[in-house]
């Protein structure tokens, strides 16, 4: 006999019930007697039965209709059916019966031995279907996964064929060869698109600090013919809101101020004050009173701020290669500091300290713009939205201070700086943004030592300074470092759950031949 199974019996009568319940016990299988096929449809759609014995002959819903019912459902198409018959009067109905699917049929008056018989060979067939089943469905695993193989953005713990890989004949032998290939190419894949967003990260990262690094030395020519740090601030930030919001509407990326939610409007302030009130009123003023050189390699102490408050935070990984690379690009900044100063220059250690603050402040902003930045807001736009804060901000504080801009200096020297300032640092902002979504905040941070180099390469240019031999030795040295750092892990593209959506993959089993045949 085949192992136990559970079987569902639907018949009208009470007699016929509980004389097919008592002989499917008597046989050591599990049976339940439902009057109905409404109730037998409702039973099938929550439980799991191995056979069902159906009465053709019944009231509101005969056996066809409940046939028809069955046959038409994914979840019940494949349970065998034996139809009860009289068999002398209901031969059509039984041979109709079968043409809609039932296995088998059944006499009321049968015997023992026959309903044994009829049973054992219907569950037993079902059992051989359900395995034939399982593997259709395991070879559509494996043919769904070399398809999001193909995709090209797939992570192979997530394909779902670790089941298919544990079988022990062919299917599953070849499942493994294909985990193992996947592995493979995907490793590939990831390294090669990692290499993509370090290399493309890097362009963007000594773009950025070309441009800021020019800010710095034009800061100071700006306050060698008159310093006027907080009004300058509100001028490049006048110019860069024109700007960005003007492309932004040009390019319908604006986003209605009524639709900007309450967390967006405070990033929105938060970055206006430190990034326009703070960052650039102090550089600015600085560059007033430190030499732009001394300002930039000050600068460079932001990666090492950043990379702290990163570990702190734990928003990224402090691993030992990273340290190296940051390690690698303070000894260039060093080189620097030692051999690249274009002339001796008296400082006030006062205000030595004071510029301290810039990394800590900008540090400040590339964490608060890695973690809080709006992703539904384009950079363009918010940086746009954010400089009218500043201005907004800028104002009241240069009124205070009268520190505003005279309109008569712009028509000379200081209004062409005043527009190459606007025009770098405000592009640099709007690069940095995207720098900084990409590739995470500590490789962004980064940045500073571009800024540190380009501002005392720019320094010495603009200024008249001779750029010795070493300096360019510690540019490569800042280039490597910024390689070793390179962008955090972007989380892979994971397929869907394959198991939902194999239905299309598997085929009716009603068209494929069955064991026995």
């Amino acid at each position: 006999m085949s192992s136990p199974g559970r079987i569902l019996i639907v018949d009208d009568s009470r007699t016929i019930r509980i004389k097919l319940k008592k002989s499917i016990e008597a046989l050591g299988h599990e049976a339940e007697a439902v009057e109905s096929g409404r109730a037998a449809l409702d039973l099938l759609a929550t439980e799991n039965f191995d056979l069902i014995v159906l009465d053709i002959v019944m009231p509101v819903m005969d056996g066809f209709e409940v046939l028809k019912n069955l046959k038409a459902s994914s979840r019940t198409r494949d349970v065998p059916v034996i139809v009860i018959s009289a068999l002398d009067d209901e031969m059509g109905s039984v041979v109709k019966a079968i043409e809609l699917g039932a296995e088998d049929f059944l006499p009321k008056d049968f015997e023992l031995a026959l309903l044994k018989a009829r049973v054992s060979t219907c569950i037993e067939k079902k059992r051989l279907r359900d395995i034939e089943k399982e593997y259709l469905r395991q070879v559509a695993k494996l043919t769904k996964a070399a398809a999001t193989l193909e995709s090209g953005r797939f992570n192979p713990s997530k394909l779902g064929i670790r089941d298919v890989a544990g079988r022990p004949d062919g299917l599953g032998k070849l499942a493994t060869v294909f985990a193992t290939m996947a592995q493979k190419v995907y490793e590939r894949e990831r390294k090669m698109r990692q290499n993509i967003r370090t290399f493309r990260g890097a362009l963007l990262l000594l773009a950025c600090g070309g441009l800021w690094g020019l800010v710095v030395p034009l800061s100071k020519m700006a306050s060698l013919v008159e310093a006027h740090p907080i009004g300058l601030a509100l001028l490049i930030d006048v110019i860069g809101a024109v700007f960005c919001v003007g492309i932004s509407i040009k390019r319908r990326t604006m986003p209605r101020l009524a639709d900007l939610t309450r967390s967006d409007w405070k990033f929105i302030i938060t970055l206006a004050f430190i990034s326009a009130v703070v960052n650039q009123v102090l550089v600015y003023w600085l560059a007033s009173k430190l030499p732009a050189f001394i300002v930039s390699i000050v600068i460079v102490l932001e990666g090492f701020a950043v990379f702290l408050f990163a570990a702190l935070m734990r928003t990224e990984a402090p691993n030992l290669k990273r340290f190296l690379g940051l390690g690698l690009g303070l000894v260039g900044i060093f080189i620097i500091l030692l051999y690249g100063e274009p002339a001796e220059t008296a400082t006030s250690w006062l205000w030595l300290v004071i510029a301290l603050v810039i990394p800590m402040t900008y540090a400040t902003e590339d964490i608060y713009l890695s973690e809080f930045k709006p992703a539904a807001i384009e950079s363009v736009a918010l940086f746009g939205i954010t400089l009218i804060a500043s201005v907004l901000m800028l104002i009241p504080l240069a009124a205070f201070y009268r520190d505003f801009m005279p309109f008569g200096l712009l028509t000379g020297r200081l209004g062409v700086i005043v527009v190459v300032m606007a025009v770098a640092g405000n592009l640099a902002m709007v690069l940095f943004i995207a720098l900084i979504s990409s590739t995470g905040a500590v490789f962004a941070s980064q940045n500073a030592y571009a800024v540190t180099a380009a501002g005392i390469g720019w320094s010495m240019l603009l200024l008249g300074e001779a750029i010795p031999a070493l300096t360019w030795v510690s540019l490569v040295l800042i280039v490597v470092g910024l390689l070793m750092v390179e962008p955090k892990q972007e989380a892979e593209e994971e397929p869907p759950l394959l198991d939902d959506e194999l239905e299309e993959f598997v085929p009716r089993l009603d068209l494929v031949p069955s064991p026995t045949e």
